[in-house]
């Protein structure tokens, strides 16, 4: 009887012993399957907020490097307007995707697929700049190019005009002459006998230059390469058109019309043996400007 007993006290400790072990079990079992799904749902979490991060990323790297473009030039500002359109639009759609989709394997590859819609948006845009840009760049060097061709073109025609609008002096003549006791002056061709100098010449028509007032310089160069000149007697210096300053024996003042004219004009010395013998360069100014030139001899 107390065998009976003892057995029977014997398998009720072997079916708690089971029981607890089968308890363990389950309840390892059920750690390891919470544990695992917790950390699928921490990983779906987590590849979420990668993504989220990746696509905001990309639109906010978008627009900056879309918007060092702006201030170029008005049609590349106007294409940077529709670009920032067209991401408003792509940002927005991203705020409502992720407001709306529940499912974090649908949001998580619909935020992948925004994602490439804004690197392909980008590049679209890049490729439409590029372009803009290399056909401003055209544009100014066909833009410079034509400025220089006008200036070119503008500085000829002015040294055009300004060469045409001179005043030209031809058949230029000069009399040497002698000054006797009775202050009559006869023509001579010695050097030493010679006081005066009769300088005769034409200026030609011209019908570029203004009408007007004109200033006319007469230059004279004696043999040596000096100008001839008196200041006591009316001569003086003045400037070339090349800025040049230079003496003069003789000047006057005409009335120029447009049409030919002949001028003269004369130096005169009042001492004997002031004209050396030799060559004389004769030069006539018109304002500043060269306008004819000739020679003589004193003998």
């Amino acid at each position: 009887m107390e065998t009976k007993d003892t057995e029977q006290k014997s398998g009720k400790s072997t079916l708690w012993i089971v029981l607890l072990i089968a308890s363990v079990m389950l309840n390892i079992y059920q750690w390891f399957h919470t544990s695992k799904t917790i950390d699928n749902y921490e990983q779906r979490v987590d590849t979420l907020v990668v993504e989220r991060v990746n696509v905001e990323k990309e639109l906010a790297d978008t627009k900056a490097e879309l918007e060092k473009y702006r201030g170029i030039s008005a049609n590349l500002d106007s294409l940077l307007n529709e670009a920032q359109a067209q991401l408003d639009v792509q940002e927005a759609k991203i705020k409502n995707l992720s407001k709306s989709e529940r499912n974090t394997v649908e949001l998580n590859k619909k935020l992948q697929a925004q994602l490439k819609d804004l690197q392909m948006l980008r590049d679209e845009y890049l490729g439409r700049i590029d372009s803009l840009l290399m056909a401003n760049k055209q544009l100014q060097t066909e833009k410079e190019q034509l400025t220089s061709n006008v200036e070119s073109l503008s500085k000829n025609l002015e040294t055009t005009v300004a060469t045409a609008s001179v005043l030209k002096s031809e058949y230029i003549k000069v009399k040497s002459l002698k000054r006797r006791d009775s202050g009559k002056y006869v023509e001579t061709a010695m050097a030493k006998r010679t006081h005066k100098l009769d300088v005769c010449f034409d200026i030609l028509d011209n019908k570029i230059t203004k009408q007007g007032e004109k200033t006319v310089y007469l230059k004279i160069t004696e043999p040596g390469g000096k100008p001839i000149g008196n200041r006591s007697t009316g001569s003086n210096t003045f400037k070339t058109s090349s800025g040049e300053e230079v003496m003069y024996a003789s000047s006057a003042n005409i009335t120029f019309t447009g049409a030919k004219q002949n001028v003269c004009m004369s130096y005169e010395e009042q001492q004997d043996k002031m004209f050396p013998a030799g060559t004389y360069l004769v030069e006539v100014y018109v304002d500043g400007n060269l306008s004819g030139a000739g020679s003589f001899t004193l003998r």
